[in-house]
């Protein structure tokens, strides 16, 4: 598998060779769920960008994002989080983010 250095000096990054599908998701809905409470729980980051910035992925716009290797961010993912692949992070921000919001309006459960 090909590798390209980040910025951050990590070299094991699949490189994006022209035959992988990258991310699909909807950048603006990430970052709601992405939140810095929920990097700084899970990562060493205390952000969305600057997790993708040590990375090496330059995101401004959704096309940018949707230009990043899903193997690289899979790789990614599990040598900076708790978490084993881009799919398990999101879906793990979604439930915390509504963990939240149920324990902002004071919900109890049953």
């Amino acid at each position: 598998m090909k590798t390209r250095e980040t910025q951050s000096g990590h070299s094991d990054l699949p490189k994006d060779d022209g035959s992988v599908i990258g991310i699909q998701d909807d950048l603006d809905l990430i970052k709601n769920y992405l939140t810095p409470a929920f990097m700084k729980k899970y990562t060493v980051y205390s952000c969305l960008d600057d997790f993708l910035q040590s990375a090496g992925f330059a995101v401004a716009t959704q096309q940018d994002f949707e230009l990043i290797p899903v193997s690289a961010m899979d790789v990614w993912v599990q040598q900076n989080s708790k978490f084993l692949d881009w799919s398990e992070m999101v879906s793990s921000a979604g439930d915390f983010y509504f963990d939240t919001q149920m324990k902002a309006i004071k919900f109890k459960s049953i």
